[in-house]
């Protein structure tokens, strides 16, 4: 089987499920709430930079516990379906398995996160009205809002497969505060960089920083802070992203499936 085939076969599994629910639904729903909050204001000189602001830092706040529930859903939804006989006794490779279910999550992920962009914009312009939409900038956000949610996916797989749904909404949860608290206020600005949680939130929002109206309101040219900012977050998502994916991966070969669930 390719891996392709294995991909449509993970997707075919979560026909009339909540994560197919979740994965359609949410993305035309946000972006819906967000345009309906922003027509409540309207400011010209900063309207923008605060549409920009809210609706990145809102979705990779929530980040954390959507995923950690989504792969919690896939790991129960194996046990459920026969204690995981498919994953460990299947003609397919554990290797295929893993990366299929882990590739599923990252595309429905940048799917529903573009998604969630193209309406917001066509939002913005048709329905806000604003003027000059930067549009390259906000999908700047919704790029490195998928670069910065990379490790998350990786992590929550290992964790959700090791110790079940439950472990994975717990960590979740508490990634979702970690991120509001300290990925969302100043409190993290000195250590954002070393908490998984807070890379989305803060790669999201550095972008904002090539916009007109904030570099009017600094007076000063932004684009050596832009790159720095750039690589605090980059270089560490990427890194650790391909060194979980490795464990999990051979974790996952090794795995009984029997350590959490008898």
């Amino acid at each position: 089987m390719s891996f392709l085939q294995v991909l449509s076969s993970e997707w075919l599994k979560t026909r009339r499920t909540t994560i197919r629910l979740i994965v359609l639904v949410t993305p035309v729903i946000y972006p819906i709430f967000m345009l309906w909050y922003f027509s409540r204001y309207n400011d010209p000189s900063s309207w923008q930079v605060k549409i920009y602001g809210g609706f990145f830092e809102v979705l990779t706040v929530s980040l954390p516990i959507i995923i950690s529930l989504l792969t919690g859903l896939i790991s129960y939804q194996e046990e459920k379906s026969g204690s995981f006989m498919n994953l460990l006794t299947g003609p397919v490779s554990r290797a295929k398995f893993y990366f299929g279910k882990l590739f599923l999550l990252i595309s429905a992920a940048i799917a529903d996160i573009f998604l969630s962009t193209f309406l917001m914009l066509l939002g913005m312009r048709y329905i806000l009205n604003v003027d000059n939409v930067h549009y390259d900038l906000f999908l700047q956000g919704a790029m490195l809002s998928v670069v910065g949610s990379l490790i998350l996916f990786s992590m929550h797989m290992l964790i959700s497969f090791a110790f079940g749904m439950g472990a994975s909404i717990a960590i979740g949860g508490g990634g979702f505060l970690i991120s509001a608290i300290i990925g969302a206020t100043v409190l993290g600005d000195n250590i954002w960089y070393y908490i998984p949680w807070t890379w989305a939130v803060r790669l999201s929002q550095v972008p904002m920083l090539l916009m007109p109206e904030v570099k009017h309101a600094f007076g000063m040219q932004l684009s050596n802070l832009y790159f720095q900012e750039l690589l605090k977050g980059i270089v560490p998502a990427i890194i650790c992203f391909i060194l979980v994916t490795i464990i999990g991966l051979i974790w996952f070969n090794h795995w009984e499936g029997n350590k959490s669930y008898e």
